[in-house]
Order: C-alpha cells, then structure tokens, then sequence
C-alpha cells in the first residue's frame, strides 16, 4: 500500500505532537510560591486558580528554563519559612530585598522597583510629619519593610495597624476605619484609580525613596540553590532586554515597573 505525500506529512505532524508532549512531560516542576492575596500581582480568582503579575512572570521565567511551574500559595508572614522548609523552590510573590532577608535566603536581580507612599481621604488633612501623624492609625501589610520602617522614622506617637493582607488593610480603609495606610505605590494607585480616584483618596507627602525601607523587588530561592538562581537570572535579564518583561506589565500598569 502507497504512502501519499499528504500522509507522510500527517505522520511527521503526530510525531512532532507526541515529541513535544513527552518533552513537556519531560519538564520537571518548580514549586512556586505566591501569597495570593497582593492585587494586581498577585491573588486568587473566582475558580481558585492564581492569577497577577507575578505569576505570569513566575509562568514566564518556567518556561525559560524548562520546568513545570506548580503554585502554592502561602500567607506572606510564613513566607521566608515555607521556602526554607521545601513547601515550594521558588518565591514570585513581590518581596522586597532588605539586609535582614537576604541573609535567610537567596534572591535574584530585581525583576522591578517599587517605592513607598502615604494615602488618605482626600480632604482629611493628615500630614506625613511626625507631628501629623501623632494619634492618627495608619495600616500596613503585616510583615513588610513598611511596618518597622514607620516608628523607626516618624516616632511612636501614632498606631500602625498591621493586616495579613492588604485586601484586609483596604476593606478598613475603605471603610473609615484608618486614618491612611502606607504601603507600596504600585499596589495603593491602581486600588485609588478603581475606588473613587482623587475625589475619594490622595497621596500624603512625597513618594518615599529610602534605602532602609528598599524599593528592589526579587525573587527568592533557598541559600544552597545557586545554579537555580542563576538560571532565573539569565531568564529575567532575556525578559527584559527582548520586551517580554514590559509587554506582562502593561497589562497591569499604567506606568513602568522598572
């Protein structure tokens, strides 16, 4: 019986299918770690499934380096403790760089720059002093740079009311129970711009560039995983330099991340 031309091509096209299925099969998985509850970067959609800026990356950066990536999400103050311990290989979840991190596990090149700021409701008055803030209840993330950057600067005259995430921290604030909340730029104007923009929320005092505080934004891998953080940085610096990195952002910011 003959071959046809049309079937020896079928026959390539299946074989091809089988070759990339078995090696997608092939991929071994990287457990990803997120928090989950961070819009836009990171949280859980309506079917369960982890979505934002950060797991696109993270779903990028797999793909770079041939591995499956499997999400697992983890409250951010248990963050640093569940990577040490195995329940995922990598961190994709927004951390700041700071001495006192670095020092417990390995982080990799930014892979974006964020900044600190303060906001209230327009019109309340409040003034980023140490003076402006004394009585005042101001919300934070548990668990962020911002929580011992602010008494360490502005004193502790006024009440730093920490949440678990920051989906917590904006339903108060939202609802009149915080005087301002103070955390990262990138995270407190897209939220002002779906909730009222400037008519209902303004930015108190100047954007806040402190080395203390950190702006680099990594991700992070155990101490002893070396050639691991290598891979993703070589993958973070393609994405970058050959545009994917802005074409992710964009779909969730109207400004640049780095």
């Amino acid at each position: 019986m003959k071959t046809t031309i049309k079937q020896l091509i079928r026959l390539a096209l299946g074989a091809t299918a089988l070759l990339l299925g078995a090696l997608a099969q092939a991929a071994p998985v990287l457990k990803m770690g997120v928090e989950g509850a961070y819009p836009p970067f990171n949280s859980i959609d309506a079917s369960g499934k982890v979505v934002g800026f950060d797991v696109d990356i993270g779903n990028e950066l797999c793909k770079r380096i041939n591995r499956q990536c499997q999400w697992v999400t983890q409250q951010w103050d248990g963050m640093i403790p569940a990577l040490q311990t195995g329940k995922f290989d990598v961190m994709v979840s927004s951390m700041t760089i700071t001495p006192e991190r670095s020092a417990q596990v390995l982080f990799t090149v930014p892979y974006y720059y964020s900044y600190a700021m303060m906001a209230a409701p327009t019109g309340s008055g409040l003034v980023f002093s140490r003076e402006g803030l004394a009585g005042k209840t101001i919300g934070i993330q548990a668990g962020t740079s911002h929580e011992p950057w602010l008494p360490k600067k502005y004193g502790t005259g006024f009440q730093i009311k920490p949440y678990p995430s920051t989906d917590d921290m904006f339903l108060d604030f939202e609802n009149g129970r915080l005087d301002g909340i103070f955390a990262d730029v990138v995270i407190i104007e897209p939220w002002i711009a779906e909730n009222g923009g400037a008519a209902a929320y303004e930015q108190v005092g100047e954007t806040v560039t402190d080395k203390d505080l950190g702006n680099e934004i990594g991700i992070a891998v155990r101490k002893e995983d070396t050639a691991l953080v290598a891979e993703l940085n070589n993958a973070i610096n393609a994405m970058v330099e050959d545009g994917t990195f802005a074409a992710i952002a964009a779909k969730y910011f109207s400004f640049p991340l780095r």
